[in-house]
């Protein structure tokens, strides 16, 4: 195999493994995403044989929060909650933060049905 397809079969598993778009996973790493797209087929690879396997010591969970009254939950520095997701992203939460566009948010982030 030569250097090309190696490097296009490693980007094409990455990409399936990521769980973006063609056009989101394109823009990271530079290149064209129609040529993404043209490279997965010429390598017969399929997004469902490239996904890894459910592991729950892998699988990021949602844990259960209980609201304290404002008084409880003050924070002394004033700093934001944050939760890192596992692309990366970070949600950072004030202390003040309002619950119901909170919960918005979580379940637009696919953590709460």
């Amino acid at each position: 195999m030569d250097e090309s397809r190696s490097t296009w079969r490693d980007r094409v598993t990455r990409w399936h493994k990521s769980g973006h778009s063609a056009r989101v996973f394109a823009e990271q790493e530079g290149v064209n995403a129609g040529t993404l797209y043209s490279w997965s087929r010429r390598l017969g690879m399929k997004r469902s044989e490239c996904r890894q396997r459910p592991d729950a010591a892998k699988l990021p969970s949602f844990l259960p929060v209980v609201v304290a009254s404002p008084e409880a939950t003050a924070l002394s520095s004033g700093a934001p909650l944050e939760v890192v997701l596992p692309d990366g992203a970070v949600v950072r939460v004030p202390p003040s933060f309002d619950e119901v566009t909170l919960a918005r948010v979580v379940r637009a982030l696919g953590g709460a049905r």
